[in-house]
């Protein structure tokens, strides 16, 4: 009989364990919650793009004739930055955010096809880039891997934009509009824990130093580090 006693105490003790733990599981799993505040930030990159091709033409004795000068062609290179994001949580699947973004793109112009013959010059402006933006990230937590720990999300807004040219001697404003989608993954387990987060998508702008009323389009991904509390 003490024996028989003797294991039922044991098997109840680990099974009380076992509860604790599972509850420890859920309790991690459950963060992010409503009323949850992420902070996150990292680094960025977007892919350089063409601003097109211009021709400087002077026109001959009948308007129909014209003798090309030169042409000039310009391009953004490709651009690392960095962003810092606060966000809070409206429900366990909704949040708002509110960042910024900062870069340093290249702006170059390059003069070719002289009329007399003079050597191509290419010049080039380094640009301060920033971007003040909000976004509605929806998390999908029915997505959820990696023990509930790894949460895809889904997420757009817009932005204001501004960038100043080389010596801030012009500012030039603009409209940004993304959508991306990503994911963060929880390290620990709690209220209060650090995570990964990476993300990838479409950046659209409007304006700014490329001064131009449509709308242009360009990849871009995050990623970096998350603290939630």
């Amino acid at each position: 009989m003490r024996g028989a006693l003797r294991w039922a105490l044991v098997c109840s003790a680990i099974l009380g364990v076992a509860s604790i733990a599972e509850a420890q599981i859920f309790i991690g799993r459950d963060a992010p919650r409503r009323g949850s505040i992420e902070a996150s930030g990292g680094g960025a990159f977007a892919p350089g793009f063409e601003l097109g091709s211009l021709t400087a033409e002077l026109t001959r004795s009948t308007p129909t004739e014209k003798f090309d000068l030169f042409t000039i062609d310009k391009e953004v290179t490709g651009f690392p930055g960095a962003f810092a994001r606060l966000g809070y949580y409206l429900s366990d699947s909704v949040s708002v955010e509110g960042g910024i973004r900062y870069a340093r793109p290249v702006l170059s112009i390059r003069l070719s096809g002289d009329a007399e013959s003079a050597r191509d010059e290419t010049a080039e402006e380094t640009l301060s880039h920033y971007v003040f933006d909000g976004s509605l990230v929806w998390h999908l937590r029915n997505l959820s891997f990696a023990s509930g720990s790894a949460i895809p999300y889904l997420a757009g807004g817009a932005g204001y934009l501004r960038e100043l040219h080389e010596g801030n001697q012009l500012v030039e404003t603009g409209q940004e509009y993304h959508a991306v989608g990503g994911l963060n993954y929880w390290l620990g387990s709690g209220a209060h824990r650090f995570g990964l987060r990476v993300e990838g998508g479409l950046s659209a702008r409007k304006k700014g130093f490329v001064n131009e009323d449509k709308v242009r389009t360009v990849p871009i991904v995050f990623g970096g580090l998350s603290y939630l509390f």
